[in-house]
């Protein structure tokens, strides 16, 4: 009985006060809105494959060093003929460094007068392994560069008639003079395999130029730098990845001008996964933030214990220090008007929605309007608090599905970047002057493919 008394009491009271002021554009002007900050810069991985085949450098070897060597000579009274024949040389990439390896198979007879001493004549020749190793590393002009140095001769069975060791004095110079042949060779040619210069300048130039990504909207990209990885290999084929950061953000109007940065030198660096993390800055007007709403909850009526409460509409606007404020129009016993709650917009993953789960009654220049009843009070604001969302799951597919397609697409000839946006991370939500702003980050994955 005295719930009911202090509650007429209580509305007769409010019947009596002002109720607040509906929001309009002047009151959300004249309001203390939270300026929105700049989407934060965002740094992004783009990584490009890069493959070679070293079957070139075979080609060049194999031309340039003589397979065969005959010749007779005269030292000290004896006549020596030597007659060497080398296997093909084999290239191959093992880790980090090449590996160039060949068998020279040799004979030699030594004469003096009639006298003769043989070694691999009239039986198997001998045998020398002979190996080089490369060292390859990027060198500053973008491309490969070779250091070969020759891995000492190993002669299993050496010819030493007399205890003169002739295969040490005339087979092994001649070994040594290909051997270091064939080490210029390689290091010559090493360059020409792999020159990355005018594509990383393409990737780098391409990046710059602003993507579309909806009405107006542009997706910026501002290379920061570039490295390339180790090289590593196995047979004749070696692998490596450059890697390029790039900070985004994206602009909300014509198309941008952006001026073009110079590609920078280039530096080896570990190799790094590919990804795209490009900020946005989802709007949700306050029409559209009050039509879902309403949606969810207007003409809804509730039982206050015997009492009807009607919620007849709802109006979403800006408050002070970044809240929104919510009035809802509701029709309770002999009080119809506007109820005024405020509180801080927050996004819930689960629903894929802005709510305001803090939501409370707010002070107006009508008073602090409290429900005597304090379950009708509680109730309002639970009921409030749970259906007072914004859903924006279909908005954030969208976004996700242009950033994909946005960042599809041919960079350049025989050039092209494929990324996909596989998630998008809403970070924050702010009230602002005349939209909700979901900052979101929608992440993926990056690489561009050069053919």
């Amino acid at each position: 009985m005295k719930s009911r008394t202090a509650l007429l009491a209580l509305l007769v009271t409010v019947s009596c006060s002002p109720p607040p002021p509906p929001l309009t554009a002047t009151t959300r002007m004249n309001a203390e809105v939270a300026p929105v900050a700049a989407p934060a810069v965002e740094v992004s991985t783009f990584v490009v494959p890069i493959r070679a085949n070293l079957t070139m450098l075979t080609k060049e070897v194999e031309a340039r060093v003589p397979k065969t060597f005959k010749e007779t000579v005269n030292e000290r009274g004896f006549d020596i003929t030597y007659n060497v024949t080398r296997d093909p040389v084999r290239l191959q990439m093992i880790g980090a460094g090449l590996h160039a390896s060949t068998v020279a198979r040799y004979s030699l007879e030594v004469c003096r007068g009639r006298v003769c001493i043989s070694c691999g004549v009239n039986e198997p020749k001998r045998q020398a392994a002979i190996t080089l190793h490369s060292a390859i590393t990027w060198d500053p002009s973008w491309r490969l560069a070779s250091t070969t140095k020759p891995l000492p001769l190993d002669f299993p069975t050496r010819c030493a008639p007399f205890g003169f060791d002739v295969t040490e004095r005339f087979i092994a110079p001649i070994v040594r003079d290909q051997l270091a042949v064939a080490a210029k060779t390689i290091d010559k040619n090493t360059p020409a395999v792999t020159n990355l210069r005018a594509t990383a300048q393409e990737v780098w130039s391409s990046l710059q130029t602003p993507m579309s990504i909806g009405a107006r909207t542009w997706l910026v990209l501002e290379p920061q730098d570039v490295a390339i990885a180790p090289l590593r290999g196995s047979g004749l084929n070696v692998a490596s990845a450059l890697t390029l950061h790039a900070r985004t953000r994206v602009v909300i109007g014509e198309k941008p001008v952006v001026a073009q940065r110079p590609l920078p030198a280039l530096t080896v660096a570990a190799p790094s996964a590919g990804g795209v993390r490009v900020p946005f800055d989802l709007e949700l007007s306050y029409p559209d933030a009050t039509r879902l709403a309403s949606d969810e909850f207007a003409g809804r009526s509730f039982d206050m214990k015997g009492q009807k409460l009607t919620v007849r509409d709802l109006h979403v606007a800006p408050g002070s220090n970044g809240k929104l404020l919510v009035d809802a129009n509701i029709d309770y016993r002999s009080y119809h008007g506007i109820v005024r709650f405020e509180g801080a917009p927050v996004f819930d993953a689960a629903t894929s929605s802005v709510t305001v789960p803090d939501l409370d009654y707010a002070l107006t220049r009508g008073g602090f309007i409290k429900f005597a009843d304090h379950f009708a009070h509680d109730t309002l604001r639970a009921r409030l608090r749970e259906n007072a969302r914004f859903p924006i799951g279909t908005r954030l597919t969208t976004l996700r599905n242009d950033i994909s397609r946005a960042l599809t697409r041919p960079l350049a000839p025989g050039v092209a970047l494929r990324a996909q946006a596989n998630a998008i991370q809403p970070v924050s939500v702010t009230a602002a002057s005349d939209a909700i702003v979901v900052r979101v980050i929608a992440t993926g994955t990056a690489e561009v493919d050069v053919k």
